[in-house]
């Protein structure tokens, strides 16, 4: 009698090779068939898309994602792909993920090599998309960027960010400059734009933002004015002598739901120079005894005082090239102490202050006093 199990292997050693293959296929496509499995995505995305109107762009921002050095990693950031929906006003927004993958755009991307540019320069991601004015003015732009890494698995999209174009924005300042410098101060001018981005004019103008920025970063942070300024002026009060600045100015222009700025103005570079001597230091007293001439002075009131210089002659009509400067450095305290004197003989001595940036005050009042045993 013959078992199955003995049956089954009879006939498997029966029938050719390839036949048993495709036998063995159909019995297993008899059973149950396992769920397809969803596309590998990458487990990066942002939720802080920010957008903004400048001028005739939209600037978008968010900060950067962790960035894996591997190319093999799943995680690593090969690409950012920016997309973007014209919605018209009046429509229902676009908020279902799959809808809006179906109807978006890609407008641009930024590589790896744009992306940490960057991180290095910006702190964060930055796309700039640059609009027709008058041809979005009737539209609602909803923007969303997503990650790609190097096997093209593509992110979630990033949260929506929808921006309705205002046509009539101001062109920028022109000519920005400076129109004075004084010690603590620099006075900052700049020119009007005469239009809008769309060509209409006057320039809609009700006020101005100005921004400074080290040289060696790549963006600002807050306008220098605490509010909108109406002239095109500007006294900048703090900032640090020997610091190199970019200053840019930026036109305001009233939107539908608020005020947008214009684009920068040309960058004007500038680096300011402290060549402001500090005051005179005033009234110096002086005083001898045992054979020593001691000389007192009150405090600079200059914050950036680093010392003092102490000249002595033997005459009060003295040329400046006969005072003998008694200190090899400026001193930090406001005495001096002058024991290489001859009893019974008159000196004469003045005192200057000196800031950090070597500048030097002119000489105080002369005193004089005889050296006394």
């Amino acid at each position: 009698m013959i078992n199955e199990r003995d049956f089954t292997l009879g006939f498997f050693h029966r029938i050719s090779r390839p036949a048993v293959l495709l036998l063995l296929v159909f019995i297993a496509g008899c059973g149950k068939m396992a769920p397809p499995r969803a596309p590998e995505r990458i487990r990066l995305r942002t939720t802080e898309l920010e957008g903004v109107q400048r001028g005739a762009s939209i600037i978008l921002s968010w900060p950067s994602p962790p960035l894996a050095k591997e190319k093999t990693s799943r995680s690593y950031v090969a690409r950012v792909d920016i997309y973007r929906l014209t919605e018209s006003r009046g429509q229902e927004p676009v908020l279902d993920v799959d809808d809006y993958e179906s109807a978006a755009g890609l407008i641009g991307f930024l590589d790896r090599a744009a992306i940490e540019d960057q991180v290095k320069t910006l702190g964060r991601l930055q796309y700039i998309d640059k609009l027709n004015p008058t041809g979005a003015a009737n539209n609602r732009l909803r923007y969303a960027v997503r990650y790609v890494n190097e096997g093209e698995q593509k992110a979630l999209f990033s949260n929506t960010v929808a921006i309705a174009p205002f046509p009539s924005v101001a062109a920028p300042p022109q000519d920005l400059r400076k129109n004075l410098d004084e010690q603590d101060l620099i006075r900052l001018e700049w020119t009007p734009p005469d239009s809008n981005v769309d060509g209409t004019k006057p320039a809609s103008i009700v006020g101005y933002n100005i921004y400074r920025r080290l040289a060696r970063r790549q963006i600002g942070k807050d306008p220098l004015n605490a509010a909108p300024l109406r002239e095109t002026v500007f006294d900048d009060r703090r900032f640090q002598y020997g610091a190199k600045y970019v200053y840019t100015v930026r036109a305001l222009s009233q939107g539908a739901t608020g005020l947008i700025e214009s684009a920068d103005s040309e960058p004007f570079p500038y680096s300011p120079v402290d060549t402001y001597p500090p005051a005179p230091p005033e009234p110096v007293t002086i005083a001898s005894a045992n054979n020593v001439i001691s000389l007192f002075w009150p405090s600079s009131l200059e914050p950036d005082a680093a010392g003092y210089n102490v000249y002595r002659a033997e005459s009060p009509g003295a040329a400046d090239s006969d005072w003998v400067k008694l200190t090899s450095s400026p001193a930090a305290a406001v005495t001096f102490r002058d024991d290489r004197v001859t009893t019974g003989k008159r000196y004469y001595y003045r005192v200057t202050a000196v800031d950090k940036y070597e500048n030097e005050s002119k000489p105080s009042k002369t005193v004089s006093e005889t050296a006394n045993p």
